[in-house]
């Protein structure tokens, strides 16, 4: 019997090769399944370390930036962008590739013809701008001339006024234009001129530019019966949007809808004298 299972388990020596190949193989397969990936990780991804030392690295040159901006501290005085030297610039405190931007666009045939039109030059911050802005003087030229008398001819009618109209108001393009008929449909129509102050987009030295040749017809605009008109009507007027529409619809409620004088709605917390002053234009009562 002992003799069967030796004989049993006896290999030739091509087997014993064979054996030995496979077990080779099969260590071979394990290792690489276990060393593989921390080589490739090793190859594709930088020590911890060394990532920190970057991130490090990118903040501080990032705070030397904010640092050296922040040392840029202005000294402004009485200037005239379109006459000032070089060295007159450097005096003002503004940084070398600004200056020479500013340069380059005169040099091109560029003119400031406001103080807008300065603060549009790329790499000029808006905090450097608001240090310059009261100390530009722009003497007057061909252009400054040209629009004042342009304004004195042209008169605009706001509640009746088209795009067409609209865009020969010097700083007026087509999306202002749009912009201004928005906010009159809006509201009714425009009671006073000074309401041009809120359109979107329309600065206030575009306004300082184009209010002399504005004027309303208070005539044309557009009322709502305070004793009728709907909740939806009243909070879709930009003035009365909201708790104030609402304050409206409860109110003549309480007084069976039969509101006989305006100045009743002051009775409303409210509405103040300035509210009142703005909404009042805009209803009526019959």
């Amino acid at each position: 019997m002992k003799n069967l299972l030796i004989d049993y388990f006896k290999f030739s020596k091509s087997q014993q090769r064979s054996i030995l190949i496979l077990l080779m193989m099969i260590v071979s397969v394990s290792l690489c399944y276990f060393m593989v990936p921390s080589w490739m990780q090793s190859n594709t991804m930088p020590p911890t370390h060394t990532l920190e030392s970057l991130m490090a690295q990118i903040e501080i040159d990032t705070m030397h930036e904010e640092r050296a901006y922040a040392a840029s501290v202005l000294t402004p005085f009485s200037f005239d962008p379109n006459t000032l030297d070089e060295a007159g610039f450097k005096k003002l405190g503004l940084r070398e590739k600004l200056v020479s931007t500013i340069l380059h666009y005169r040099e091109k045939g560029g003119k400031f013809y406001n103080n807008e039109s300065l603060k549009r030059i790329y790499g000029l911050h808006d905090d450097e701008y608001q240090q310059l802005e009261p100390y530009i003087h722009i003497a007057n030229t061909e252009r400054n001339t040209y629009q004042q008398k342009f304004r004195e001819v042209l008169s605009i009618e706001l509640n009746t006024a088209d795009t067409t109209q609209l865009i020969k108001l010097p700083g007026i393009g087509s999306k202002l234009s749009m912009n201004i008929i928005r906010l009159r449909e809006q509201l009714g129509g425009f009671d006073n001129v000074r309401q041009m102050t809120e359109v979107y987009g329309l600065s206030a030295e575009t306004f300082k530019q184009i209010k002399g040749s504005l004027h309303v017809n208070k005539s044309l605009i557009k009322t709502l019966n305070l004793n009728a008109a709907t909740l939806y009507e009243l909070n879709a007027h930009p003035y009365l949007h909201g708790e104030i529409a609402r304050a409206l619809v409860d109110y003549r409620k309480t007084h069976n809808y039969k509101i006989v004088n305006l100045n009743q709605i002051k009775e409303i917390a409210l509405i103040n004298d300035e509210i009142f002053r703005k909404i009042v234009p805009y209803l009526r009562l019959q």
